[in-house]
């Protein structure tokens, strides 16, 4: 027996709530112009002042020029030296003999040495240059390297060199038996050296753009022991103890250099700060500066290129960003017209007394509570422009009388916004140096900011007495 069932199904009809989607759209627009709010405007940034020291140096490497030439010897043989690297020459001073046999150098090799000992001049010139060769040591830089062992070759060969002066008669004597023995003495007085690196003849209006490509010191060492050739370059003499350096320079550099006759400037490789004259000049479109010096030139002598640091403005105090810098219009007033209230609405801060004036005409006196920005030397005050209009009438009540002022002189000074408090308060500066990032301020001013003072960044997005969240 089957079953009938009755199923009946009704449907119910939903309530449409036009409303509750409205308000959700709406929600959700609103939470997206947040959004894209926050991700677009620019925020608030605070900036702690902290002490510094800064500068605007120049680094650039030089190519130095001399008075200086190489020498070289009339005849053919081996030659031995007399005198030391860096020795002074006279036009008496002998500097070295030559023999053609080479029987001299065989002499040399059988001078005894035994009793050669290093003097505290030979140990502080091995010493500086090991020094000099550790501090500024670097795998790239061959020619450093190469340097450092002439260096001490010559300070070492010298040490030859006075003995062989010892026994330069004996040596004489026996060398001089097949008339092939000379000895020659210096042409022109100065200082030796004996190594070469072929830019002797190098003239500042020779100066080019390659000059400062490859600018690495390639030397050539002149004393190697060997039979020297007719011709043959034997030492170099430098003449004068005036010297240069040829910096090539940008056109922003050269305006730089071009307004000043000294610069100060320091010697990468001891840390030696020099005021040299400056001498700025152009070759083919390119600039350049000579720099001269007249003292140290025997530190440098077996060097072609220096790293020189051209130290501009130096300026020691509170660093603060550029950014933060804004301009305020103030009056400038004499510090006698401030006063201090003495209502319940005014405390003790300080302001000035404005004089107005009621519907009958009445004199009333007003005080109008400001900041004191900043104290000149001629006892002037600095106030806010914003107190009151201009060509207001304040007063002065002092021993029983009272002067009348009005305002009308105004100065536009420059300051940030401290934040110290929460809210921005102008604070005027000093600035004592400036470039295009930073600033260097005066520091120990009461009127203006400390170390450790907060200050805003980006002032140009906020205003005085604002809030900062």
């Amino acid at each position: 027996m089957s079953r009938r069932k009755n199923q009946k199904v009704v449907k119910m009809k939903r309530r449409q709530s036009y409303w509750m989607g409205i308000l959700l759209s709406v929600f959700a627009i609103y939470l997206a112009v947040l959004f894209f709010q926050s991700m677009t405007q620019e925020h608030i940034s605070i900036y702690e002042v902290t002490q510094k020291q800064l500068a605007d140096n120049e680094n650039l490497r030089g190519i130095i020029l001399r008075d200086e030439e190489v020498v070289t010897t009339d005849k053919a043989g081996y030659i031995n030296y007399y005198v030391g690297e860096g020795s002074r020459l006279a036009t008496t001073s002998t500097v070295y003999s030559i023999n053609e046999n080479g029987s001299v150098a065989q002499e040399a090799e059988a001078v005894d040495t035994a009793d050669v000992t290093l003097s505290e001049d030979d140990t502080r010139s091995i010493r500086s240059n090991i020094s000099g060769f550790r501090n500024n040591f670097s795998l790239s830089d061959y020619s450093a390297i190469v340097n450092f062992r002439y260096n001490v070759e010559n300070t070492l060969l010298e040490l030859s060199d006075v003995n062989l002066s010892k026994n330069l008669n004996k040596m004489k004597k026996e060398s001089g038996k097949d008339g092939s023995f000379e000895l020659v003495k210096s042409k022109q007085t100065g200082i030796i050296s004996f190594c070469s690196d072929g830019l002797e003849d190098l003239q500042m209006e020779q100066i080019a753009p390659k000059h400062f490509k490859e600018m690495t010191d390639e030397w050539k060492q002149l004393r190697t022991g060997a039979s020297m050739e007719a011709g043959s370059p034997v030492y170099r003499v430098i003449k004068s103890e005036k010297w240069s350096v040829v910096v090539s320079l940008s056109l922003e550099q050269y305006k730089k250099l071009a307004e000043t006759d000294s610069v100060t400037v320091k010697i990468k490789k001891d840390s030696i700060i020099l005021t040299p004259t400056v001498r700025t000049f152009t070759s083919d479109g390119n600039y350049y500066a000579n720099l001269l010096f007249d003292k140290y030139m025997i530190h440098y002598m077996n060097n072609r290129y220096l790293d020189l640091e051209l130290q501009f403005n130096n300026a020691a105090g509170l660093k603060i960003p550029v950014s933060s810098i804004v301009k305020k219009n103030c009056y400038v007033i004499p510090e006698e017209y401030v006063t201090e209230g003495n209502g319940i609405s005014t405390g003790n801060k300080k302001g000035i007394t404005v004089i107005t004036y009621d519907q009958s005409g009445k004199e009333q006196l007003d005080f109008k509570q400001t900041d004191i920005y900043w104290k000149d030397e001629e006892g002037n005050v600095y106030i806010d422009a914003g107190v009151v209009s201009a060509g207001t009438t304040i007063i002065k009540e002092e021993a029983g009388t009272k002067e009348r002022l009005q305002v009308t002189k105004v100065e536009e000074i420059e300051g940030v916004y401290n934040c110290n408090l929460g809210y921005c308060r102008f604070r005027y500066i000093h600035k004592l140096y400036e470039n295009q990032e930073y600033a260097i301020i005066e520091s120990g001013n009461i009127y203006s900011l400390a170390t450790f003072d907060h200050i805003i960044l980006n002032a140009d997005i906020i205003n005085e007495n604002d809030i900062i969240y």
